[in-house]
């Protein structure tokens, strides 16, 4: 799978979960406050057109903790269910991801 860039460039998106919903995901510009709204079409939800087997998060460490890291984590709680939300680890700050399966881009 290919690394995703981040911001997310303006403009649509055709996405999939890779089941049986595909949607047409509206990002636009960012506004003044550096916000970047998103939108699906079609009254798709993100769970419709996320890819429930894939799973991550990004782990910062939380005010006043000394650390975060792997080996704070519990391995019994992995691996991790599709839909379910990435563990918390203690000491720990959590930001859950969803993966999207980008499939077109309109033609320039």
């Amino acid at each position: 799978m290919e690394a995703p860039e981040f911001p997310l460039a303006p403009g649509q998106y055709l996405v999939t979960g890779d089941r049986d919903v595909q949607a047409v995901l509206t990002v636009h510009p960012k506004d003044h406050a550096g916000t970047q709204a998103w939108e699906l079409s079609d009254g798709a939800t993100l769970h419709d057109v996320t890819h429930l087997a894939c799973r991550s998060a990004r782990y910062t460490p939380a005010e006043g903790a000394p650390a975060c890291g792997p080996l704070k984590a519990k391995p019994h709680e992995f691996p991790v269910w599709p839909g379910a939300a990435m563990p918390a680890v203690e000491g720990c700050n959590k930001q859950d991801y969803a993966v999207l399966i980008v499939i077109g881009v309109p033609s320039a």
